[in-house]
């Protein structure tokens, strides 16, 4: 019971530590996560790409995979884009194996493991944000090689054990029946720590304290990667029917490279031996490292056996990047077919239509805890959806004030319609945001929440005054007033330049650029200009109706004149939010 305790305590510090250091590692590396995820919308190799550097940062195949679903379930992604990408994620997980055969197994890290901790602890309390992020990536990989040192010290040598020896002797004489249970054993013991890096770790230790041979370990590591599918299908089960055929997709294409890899299983054993030979000798460190105190009272056999025993871990990562490496390369080519497969098991269903935007941000933010700076990617994307409603709103009041002759009452119906989306989208981005700055984030993300959030409420702004300009040019509809003020070129013109003072802001909020100082004069010219012609059109209108003696019409347009000097307000405070030193970000 003792022994069950400490191999418990164990992994739980291994399973912390590599949380803490994907974190440290996610927070470091965010503005690069973010720019892989937008290149998820590419083709297979590059959704294969994506998966792979995304999981090797986060360090779990799990959070990829749980994240993919929940993007396919907000229609963030397709279901064929996910497909590439949680095939990455089968790939990158393997940089795990390697992280625990190479340092773990390789090197005696414990005695080093607490200076690194010590080291970790100082960085986190720097003032500049990419240390104290180091520093927790520090703390995290200390951990999970402390928790890794107390495995192997938990899991009992072969020698103390040898019912245990005769136990494993009985299952290994089934032949190729052995190879299936103890796949079967993977599958269950994946789904017990809900971790396949955790179960690797496992696997491997047992594997070298030669509780296991290496066939065996190999049957564990299949059914490891078909266990691991099933948290993707636990996260699915509440979500829409394309999250759920994303969590299929997994689960056959794993299934589909084990039956390949069972057809195999024997040759492709033999192909690892041959690609990972056995090491001439072992260093002082391996010794350390698999316990060994006193080499020179080692029998010739004895010696032998750890060198068996010594080349398990580096021969287990291979087979497991091989495998993985091997299928992706078999079934990229089918990924149409396995879509379809997938829709075929789950037929279409009244849950087919998209997601709107507020739809989305709402499941987005019930998973931010899974999902950390990635969410934010898709956040920034319903921001330049908010921007795209102004200005298609704008675009809209040009398009009605220009043509007095036309009825347009169904395209101000839908003006009236982008107007209220707009106001549902940014309450949900307001929200979106406040709950991410409550989360564990990179001081460069927070810095983006900030601005957002100033940013957020003038676009819905610019929204109402949008609507508002067209609302003021259904009343022209109505009433036939200064005619030659509203057909005149200068009037146009000033449409014309505030609307690419519009876009102006807009492409920038697209790009998610810092806007520099000379933009920000750039824009600053712009706005000047703007002012400019409006209050020459002011003045030009007060004249008219000074003349004429009518006022109604005049006021009207003063009102417009007006209504624009707030679009163009807002669009200039956007730019300023935009830029650091206006903002007083830094």
């Amino acid at each position: 019971m003792n022994t069950a305790f400490q191999i418990l305590g164990s992994l739980g510090l291994f399973l912390f530590g590599m949380k803490l250091m994907g974190d440290g590692l996610q927070k470091i590396s965010g503005d690069k996560l973010r720019s892989i995820m937008r290149t998820m919308t590419g083709n297979r190799v590059k959704g294969v790409i994506s998966g792979t550097l995304i999981t090797t940062v986060v360090q779990s195949s799990s959070v990829t995979t749980v994240m993919v679903v929940g993007f396919v379930n907000a229609s963030l992604l397709t279901l064929r884009e996910a497909i590439g990408v949680i095939m990455g994620a089968n790939l990158g997980t393997t940089t795990t194996a390697w992280i625990i055969a190479f340092l773990g197994f390789r090197f005696s890290l414990a005695d080093i493991a607490l200076p690194i901790v010590g080291i970790g602890v100082i960085f986190s309390f720097m003032r500049k944000p990419s240390l104290k992020d180091f520093g927790e990536f520090l703390v995290g990989f200390a951990l999970l090689f402390m928790g890794l040192d107390f495995l192997k010290n938990a899991v009992p040598d072969i020698q103390s054990h040898p019912e245990w020896m005769a136990w494993v002797q009985d299952f290994s004489k089934l032949g190729f029946g052995s190879v299936l249970i103890f796949m079967l054993i993977g599958v269950a013991l994946t789904l017990v720590v809900q971790s396949s890096s955790v179960a690797m770790a496992v696997t491997i230790t047992m594997a070298a304290k030669g509780l296991i041979t290496f066939d065996l370990a190999a049957a564990i590591v299949l059914g490891e990667n078909i266990g691991t599918t099933i948290t993707a299908n636990l996260a699915a089960l509440q979500a829409s029917w394309s999250a759920k055929r994303a969590a299929i997709a997994h689960f056959m294409f794993n299934v589909i490279g084990a039956v390949w890899a069972l057809v195999l299983f024997y040759w492709f054993v033999d192909f690892i031996y041959w690609l990972m030979p056995l090491p001439d000798s072992l260093t002082p460190q391996m010794l350390a490292a698999l316990g060994v105190s006193d080499p020179a009272s080692l029998s010739s056999e004895q010696y032998s056996a750890l060198l068996t025993r010594a080349a398990i871990p580096d021969r287990l990562a291979l087979f497991h990047t091989m495998f993985n490496f091997l299928n992706i390369c078999l079934l990229i080519w089918f990924i149409p077919q396995i879509e379809k497969i997938s829709c075929w098991i789950l037929k279409d269903s009244v849950d087919r239509k998209r997601r709107t935007s507020v739809q989305r941000l709402a499941y987005l933010t019930t998973n931010l805890s899974d999902m950390g700076e990635l969410a934010l990617v898709e956040g920034q994307k319903e921001l330049v959806k908010l921007s795209e409603l102004s200005g298609e709103m704008f675009n809209g009041f040009v398009h009605v004030i220009q043509n007095p002759d036309k009825d347009l009452s169904e395209e101000v119906g839908r003006l009236r319609d982008l107007e209220q989306e707009s106001d549902k989208l940014s309450v949900a981005l307001t929200n979106f945001f406040v709950q991410c700055s409550s989360h564990d984030l990179s001081q460069a993300s927070l810095k983006m929440i900030t601005r957002n959030l100033i940013i957020v409420p003038e676009l819905e702004e610019m929204c109402d005054s949008c609507y508002r300009l067209i609302t003021l040019a259904r009343k022209r509809y109505r009433r036939q007033f200064l005619e030659q003020i509203w057909q005149s070129t200068a009037f146009k013109e000033f449409c014309a330049q505030m609307g690419k003072f519009v876009d102006f802001s807009e492409t920038n909020l697209l790009h998610n650029k810092v806007v520099t100082q000379e933009i920000l004069d750039t824009s600053l010219k712009m706005r000047e200009r703007l002012d400019h012609v409006r209050k020459a059109l002011r003045r030009e209108a007060i004249a008219q109706m000074e003349s004429t003696g009518v006022t109604r019409g005049g006021i009207l347009f003063i009102e417009i004149l007006s209504a624009c000097e707030r679009v163009n307000s807002h669009a200039m405070n956007i730019l300023e939010a935009m830029n650091p030193k206006s903002a007083d970000l830094d």
